[in-house]
């Protein structure tokens, strides 16, 4: 199998663990949620540059497949009822 940049996969940060009042962040796209009291305020982050870099590398196509599928797989894993494990 070829060698991947270490970025490889992680456009996206995880989502399977709620972090309160920190930036949650891969290597292009973040989140994050501010908890002040009753109502949350949920923020999106896009850091352009690394974007541009991500469409000039000649691994996206698949980098961006496996970051996408990771994504899914940890949303799905969410909905899966804690009383199965």
């Amino acid at each position: 199998m070829k060698a991947q940049p270490d970025c490889y996969g992680k456009i996206f940060p995880s989502v399977l663990v709620a972090t309160h009042n920190r930036l949650v962040a891969g290597r292009v796209f973040g989140y994050e949620v501010d908890y002040p009291g009753q109502v949350a305020t949920k923020t999106v982050t896009v850091k352009g540059e690394a974007w541009q870099h991500c469409l000039e590398c000649p691994d996206f196509d698949g980098c961006y497949r496996l970051s996408a599928g990771t994504v899914l797989m940890e949303l799905a894993m969410r909905t899966v009822p804690d009383s199965l494990y």
